[in-house]
């Protein structure tokens, strides 16, 4: 008796801040300061054991981050000199990179976010028993109501629906409308215009949740751990994935990269909704009749990885490419703050492997600008190509020898290798990762983004650089 206690109880559902009348007028930072001090509440007494399981991963991952980053990064990158040239005539792959298990699947890339949006609406009027969404934020613009639009029309064509959407996203990024003030509007005036309340900032997720026929539940954040996935499943058959959020900003302002799966992959991907529904409360729901399997023609083999507070199979994945890297590393992230990923970039570098990565220094996170000034530094000093977007990128994207490959939800920062809940897929050898390379990196790595003298730094970028490596 005293092991199935401690061992957990499913949580009651837990409705979005904002849609009853008691959270609807509450300021959003209010809400969400209350939101996770109930959901850490609510974890320690129904699931004590997991959440002392959290408590000390969470713990141990800090450590380990700041030893690299102590040791590492600071002083080891210091101690290595000038960096040797590239050494192109290393023989083959390394066996070690080459991944096992894979399924096949069918893979669409849509670096445009209007065509990834297009396709979305497609997947979603074209299911024809259910649809499931995991999402990250929902804003209260043009895009996010149109998606809605969409999933209440499926409804009332007896398609069964159902939403997970993250707690505290919304509330912590809540923006200005994007058919609101111009960019030439004072800053001041946009603050001002930014939504308040719990209510406002969560006004389309609260509209669905009252419509019939669908089911939307907030995915609890105990400890600040947040859920950080975008994924759409269309019968079981079809995944609409990758880094794009319900916003205007992600498909319209932000240089990101959605993808759309179709195989055994899909599946894995269904039974983990499934779970992860009724850990949030939701009702089991008998399945539907199976619907005629749509023909694939393959193009890759990949499998799933993942991060939760406990499991890092997302990051161990990719320290093990970088690693076993003979020939090159392609990375595309704004916030590559994990100083292990950092590390061995530069060791990979003195191996003689060509490393490049894509970042930003125009992110909308000023921290994150600061942070990728100094990282940008340090990587240059170590040999490793930098090249600087033009504008916001939202990619998480990785290519290894042209054998191994990353897609997914997740940066390569401390909160989503070690913190937040993330997916994606990693792939093996196949004709998807010359498409990859093609149509996301090759056109992406140009010449007059690439970064070929320091930038001028502070020690205010010194400190947030700081901070980032430990916290962000």
């Amino acid at each position: 008796v005293m092991l199935l206690a401690l061992s957990g109880c499913q949580s009651a559902p837990a409705p979005p801040s904002g849609c009853t009348p008691a959270t609807a007028s509450l300021h959003r930072y209010r809400a969400l300061t209350r939101q996770l001090l109930c959901d850490t509440g609510a974890e320690v007494v129904h699931h004590p054991l997991r959440a002392g399981r959290t408590m000390l991963a969470g713990e141990a991952a800090w450590l380990c981050s700041t030893g690299r980053g102590i040791f590492g990064k600071r002083l080891g990158l210091c101690l290595h000199g000038l960096p040797p040239p590239l050494c192109p005539c290393a023989e083959g792959l390394d066996p070690a990179l080459i991944e096992t298990d894979l399924q096949p699947a069918a893979v669409q890339l849509y670096p445009d976010g209007l065509a990834a949006l297009i396709v979305l609406e497609q997947l979603i009027d074209s299911a024809q028993r259910c649809i499931d969404i995991l999402i990250y934020t929902w804003e209260d613009d043009a895009v996010g109501w149109n998606i809605a639009q969409h999933l209440a029309e499926a409804v009332a064509a007896n398609r069964r629906v159902r939403i997970l959407i993250d707690g505290g996203a919304n509330l912590i990024f809540a923006s200005t409308p994007a058919d609101g003030p111009s960019r030439n509007d004072s800053s001041k005036q946009r603050r001002q215009e930014k939504p308040k309340t719990a209510g406002e900032v969560n006004r389309v997720v609260c509209w669905l949740a009252h419509q019939p026929g669908i089911e939307l539940l907030r995915i609890r954040n105990p400890f600040a751990h947040f859920d950080h996935r975008k994924l759409v499943l269309i019968d079981g058959q079809y995944a609409w994935a990758g880094g794009r959020n319900f916003t205007h900003t992600a498909f319209f302002l932000r240089h990101d990269v959605t993808f759309t799966l179709q195989g055994p992959l899909v599946a894995e991907w269904q039974r983990m909704f499934e779970c992860y529904w009724r850990e949030q409360g939701g009702k089991p729901a008998p399945l539907p009749p199976p619907t005629k399997e749509t023909p694939m023609v393959a193009n890759a083999a990949g499998r799933l990885v993942e991060n939760t507070p406990t499991h890092h199979s997302l990051r161990r994945a990719l320290y093990r490419a970088i690693d076993h890297a003979r020939h090159f590393v392609y990375l595309e992230n704004p916030y590559l703050t994990d100083n292990g990923v950092i590390v061995k970039l530069a060791r990979a570098r003195r191996r003689g492997v060509d490393v490049r990565i894509l970042f930003t220094i125009q992110s909308d996170t000023p921290s994150i600008n600061h942070t990728n000034k100094v990282t940008a530094h340090r990587l240059l000093a170590a040999g490793v190509r930098v090249y600087l977007y033009p504008g916001r990128i939202h990619t998480k994207a990785a290519l290894v020898d042209g054998c191994w490959a990353y897609l997914g939800s997740g940066n390569f920062d401390l909160l989503s290798l070690y913190r937040n809940h993330e997916l994606g897929v990693i792939f093996g050898p196949g004709p998807f990762l010359e498409e990859l390379n093609q149509r996301v990196f090759q056109p992406d790595f140009n010449p007059d983004w690439e970064l070929h003298a320091p930038l001028p730094l502070t020690a205010v970028d010194y400190a947030y650089e700081l901070l980032a490596a430990f916290f962000l």
